[in-house]
């Protein structure tokens, strides 16, 4: 058996590292595994599962309080990473796949994932020769646009644009949904830059708020 490192990102405060492994047994059955690993003591922290193909990508939110990853099971989920918890999923496969299709080759390979600088966005890349731009708090697509052979994309420094690779060497560009967030939003985020979900949920305010700090609603 041999380990392939697919892909990593660092969260904000550089505190926790996922990395996208992929395990290869002697019986040819492929694996996905997401780890998160401690940056203070270089230990691991959990895995996250629930994907049914290779997970190829991942990207933090800019408070690091959110994890996406992008799949072949024609999946993006929205992880919180202190807890382990599926947050949001986005599908790429309308009805969703059973896991057994979505396991093979179903045409809606995810192939890339990037959140926005604002928080609220993020993009994927899939087989179906579109670009997805998606809300974190809505479950369909807020604006789509053509793009074959799509292979990486990446958020410009002040959200407004997105560039995204393809296959054969070339580079698009798209202007972004662009939104002004809410005050309670940018509040959140300024919280979360400092606390983890575990010391969120130990504050003494009610508990809708605690639900807002957490990404739950």
């Amino acid at each position: 058996m041999f380990n392939i490192i697919k892909f990593s990102s660092f969260s904000l405060r550089c505190i926790i590292l996922s990395s996208v492994c992929l395990n290869e047994a002697i019986i040819f059955v492929f694996l996905l595994q997401v780890f998160l690993w401690n940056m203070d003591k270089y230990t691991m922290i959990r895995k996250l599962e629930g994907h049914h193909h290779d997970v190829v990508a991942c990207d933090f939110s800019p408070d690091g309080a959110l994890l996406a990853t992008a799949s072949y099971d024609t999946r993006v989920y929205i992880w919180d990473p202190h807890k382990g918890d599926i947050l949001m999923e986005f599908g790429h496969l309308f009805p969703p796949p059973t896991p057994i299709f979505a396991g093979g080759a179903n045409d809606r390979w995810v192939r890339a994932v990037s959140f926005s600088h604002d928080g609220l966005h993020i993009a994927s890349l899939a087989d179906d020769k579109m670009v997805r731009f998606w809300r974190i708090d809505e479950d369909y697509p807020v604006q789509i646009a053509p793009l074959s052979n799509g292979l990486c994309c990446a958020f410009s420094t002040d959200g407004s644009v997105l560039a995204a690779g393809t296959q054969d060497g070339s580079v698009y560009f798209w202007a972004t949904p662009r939104q002004v967030p809410s005050l309670q939003h940018l509040c959140r985020m300024s919280i979360r830059r400092v606390m983890s979900t575990q010391e969120v949920q130990e504050l003494p305010i009610p508990s809708k708020l605690l639900e807002f700090l957490s990404y739950r609603i």
